[in-house]
């Protein structure tokens, strides 16, 4: 009976946003302000120049590790460890789909400890909380260029 392999945690999601791409990969891609999209579970910081630093209280025992940032506005991806990192890692992509609407998709690899089931809840969340900053957004900006009446 063989168990699952560390570097065989990974999860994938996608989840549709209401605005157009661009909107959301600068939502995403705005390192200092991770925090506002993201679970409380998980404490997250900027520890230097593209560099966060991942905080996973409450386990067996707290996880804190240093990962390297790749933001890619062409592709308009982020990249977050490397092949070499067996956890923590992943990518979460931006997609074109109208001019009012795109998807993120995340790949991710979980912290060492984890279930699939605990992973899979905090994507969750963070796409939940994704799209609710993306849709308010959407709706400021529309407010703010609303012509007077």
């Amino acid at each position: 009976m063989g168990g699952i392999r560390r570097k065989d945690l990974v999860l994938t999601r996608s989840r549709s946003m209401p605005a157009d791409a661009e909107a959301v990969f600068d939502v995403v891609s705005d390192l200092d302000n991770m925090t506002t999209w993201l679970p409380d579970a998980v404490e997250v910081e900027l520890s230097g120049p593209n560099l966060i630093r991942l905080w996973f209280p409450g386990r067996h025992t707290d996880v804190d590790v240093e990962r390297r940032v790749t933001v890619d506005w062409d592709r308009l991806r982020i990249t977050w460890g490397s092949e070499t990192t067996t956890s923590c890692s992943g990518t979460l992509q931006v997609l074109r789909l109208t001019p009012d609407r795109s998807a993120v998709s995340v790949r991710l690899t979980g912290p060492p400890g984890a279930s699939m089931s605990s992973v899979d809840a905090w994507v969750e969340a963070a796409l939940d909380a994704l799209q609710t900053v993306v849709a308010a957004e959407s709706r400021t900006k529309q407010a703010v260029h609303q012509p007077a009446r």
